[in-house]
């Protein structure tokens, strides 16, 4: 129940957020990314591929914040034992994270996602504090980054990969 209260709350807090700020760009940004996972979930995985739902807002030239959502499968490692082959399970994560981002250029940013990493498909996890630091170009139809996404977990489940958002301009 804490977890949900907190979500509301964090929801709440960037929507008054966002109506305070006045005029600037908003972007609706839908996208995919690819990793190798890094940290605990090595152990269980050797690919991760996911898919990102994003708004935001650029409150002035340089900056901007929103709310990020999505989806990220790990897919099951195989792995070899006295019986013969077998796969491990796939797991994923549904962060649901507050978006803050720099723009010291007009193409290049750097930011992070901040918020809750919800852990599907894994007994024992429920997931914890969601993060995922980005670099990247930016133009007005798209983005290309780099990240790292994690949550801070029993395993600390991880992930570095490359990301590419189609951005479609909501108004300005």
């Amino acid at each position: 129940m804490k977890k949900l209260s907190l979500l509301f709350m964090l929801i709440a807090g960037f929507t008054f957020t966002s109506a305070q700020v006045g005029e600037g760009t908003n972007w609706l940004k839908l996208g995919v990314h690819a990793g190798i996972p890094t940290s605990g979930a090595s152990d269980l995985s050797n690919f991760a591929l996911g898919v990102d739902a994003k708004y935001q807002f650029l409150s002035v030239d340089s900056f901007g914040i929103g709310l990020a959502a999505g989806y990220t499968n790990y897919f099951g490692k195989e792995y070899t034992n006295k019986v013969g082959k077998k796969e491990k399970k796939d797991f994923g994560v549904v962060p649901v994270a507050a978006l803050f981002r720099y723009y010291p250029t007009q193409n290049f940013f750097v930011g992070t996602d901040l918020g809750y990493g919800f852990i599907t498909g894994r007994d024992g996890s429920k997931g914890g504090f969601y993060y995922r630091p980005e670099v990247g170009y930016h133009s007005n139809d798209w983005n290309i980054f780099l990240y790292y996404a994690g949550v801070s977990d029993k395993t600390n489940v991880a992930n570095f990969g490359l990301g590419f958002n189609y951005n479609i301009i909501q108004g300005q």
